[in-house]
């Protein structure tokens, strides 16, 4: 596939993605084992609290149009400034709903003046996110360089900052408890880096955001379509981050609200390394997008080859990721973080587990934009997040964190394989998907 047509540009993206996902990748680790040296495992379980509850929220600021902002624009080219004023319009009251969702529910729940002072903070950071539509841009033109290079001041910026905190710490100047809300503000600084950095590079490759226009049609337009992204999006995110809230709320009731933090900074450490090596996926993903869009307006049967292709691609790297990491977690956690944080290490080994689905998963995500089959992502995506809110409640009682794992992979298992099932649209590429994963190794060249 990669050898095709375009192949020049979805290499050069994928290498300079690859680049800024290594960097960041080593920059996160780096500043993560500090931060969480200094903090211990009990504040920092409340800092990931906090971060895990806006997490609930995170949908609303992207309003689900990220996908379909790409594909339309590769599409329609000639309606870029429509494109990206409208959706940084979108984004904005997404935003700002989010704000308000995220501290109301913070409220409601009675947490203490300090966490909701996180989540305000946290969530608020996100008011920025709007001129992120400059990266949907810049891959729709598999001009992955510009955007790199943006993503990489921020993480020099915002590891900066929390190095400064640490420096802080260490020499008597904060105590960990009083840098709690400092690390919170650093969501905001390198939110408004990544937003200068991607200005500075759009108009350095030509563009003007001053030229952005939003306008009511584009917006219907685009909430039409987006609306079940959004859903799904939602669902994802709390898929993805209740486990951190549960695991806080269910075990203060039998082991008090400190134990209940640090089970959630034990977590945390173990689900930030799993995401910080998730980026060949991403990197895949991302890079290959516009290339299948192409393919489906050629041929069906270049489509349907380029899809099956990145199916491989999806298993090859979670074996080759996957199974080293599941037996080297225990010592790798307790090399970097200390024994303090031992007990990530066998969750960060169950973890790589749930690679596989999440692999697979992003790799389905092409076939269901380019279908729009939105509302059936809708449909999997909420059965996914309510089996993993179910059983999350039968498993963190009995295995507390461990319990999380397991209750993800069960969810994961219903939405990205189960349910296809009993969808007759989705079989065939259910079947492509299993023959991606039992063939993976038999790469040919799509033509």
């Amino acid at each position: 596939m990669i050898r095709s047509e375009g192949s020049r540009n979805i290499i050069t993206g994928l290498s300079w993605l690859f680049v800024e996902r290594v960097l960041r990748l080593g920059v996160v680790l780096v500043t993560g084992i500090y931060v969480a040296r200094y903090l211990g495992d009990t504040i920092f379980g409340h800092l990931n609290y906090a971060t895990g509850f806006v997490g609930l929220f995170f949908a609303l600021g992207s309003a689900g149009i990220d996908d379909i902002l790409v594909r339309d624009l590769v599409k329609h080219p000639e309606k870029r400034n429509e494109l990206l004023g409208t959706g940084a319009m979108i984004k904005l009251f997404g935003a700002i709903l989010m704000v308000i969702c995220a501290t109301l529910g913070a409220i409601l729940k009675d947490m203490d003046g300090l966490t909701v002072a996180l989540i305000v903070v946290i969530s608020s950071a996100e008011l920025l996110r709007p001129f992120t539509v400059i990266d949907h841009w810049f891959m729709a033109e598999m001009k992955a360089r510009r955007s790199a290079i943006a993503q990489i001041v921020q993480a020099v910026a915002s590891s900066s900052a929390k190095f400064a905190l640490v420096g802080a710490m260490h020499f008597g100047y904060l105590t960990p408890q009083g840098a709690l809300i400092w690390f919170a503000w650093v969501y905001v600084i390198e939110n408004t880096v990544l937003a200068a950095a991607y200005l500075i590079v759009f108009a350095r490759a030509g563009g003007n955001w001053r030229e952005w226009r939003s306008t009511g049609p584009m917006v219907r337009y685009l909430l039409r379509e987006s609306w079940p992204m959004l859903i799904y999006g939602m669902a994802l995110y709390i898929q993805a981050r209740i486990d951190q809230v549960m695991i806080k709320d269910i075990l203060t009731q039998s082991k008090g609200e400190d134990a209940a933090f640090a089970e959630v900074g034990q977590y945390s450490v173990a689900l930030r390394m799993i995401e910080a090596l998730s980026f060949p996926t991403v990197i895949l993903v991302k890079s290959l997008a516009p290339a299948i869009t192409k393919a489906r307006e050629r041929s069906q049967a270049l489509y349907k080859d380029r899809l099956l292709n990145q199916y491989r691609l999806m298993f090859l790297t979670f074996l080759a990721m996957g199974i080293p990491l599941y037996l080297i977690a225990e010592p790798l956690i307790t090399f970097f973080f200390g024994e303090e944080f031992r007990p990530a290490g066998f969750l960060l080994a169950l973890f790589s587990i749930r690679l596989f689905f999440t692999n697979m998963g992003m790799g389905k995500g092409s076939f269901i934009v380019n279908e729009s089959l939105f509302k059936y992502s809708l449909l999997t995506a909420v059965v996914g997040a309510t089996t993993n809110i179910a059983v999350n409640w039968l498993m963190i009682p009995l295995y507390a964190s461990k319990g999380a794992i397991i209750a993800t992979m069960i969810s994961f298992t219903m939405h990205i394989f189960v349910i296809d099932l009993f969808v007759p649209r989705m079989r065939e590429n259910l079947g492509l998907m299993m023959k991606g994963i039992f063939t993976f190794w038999r790469f040919h060249r799509a033509t």
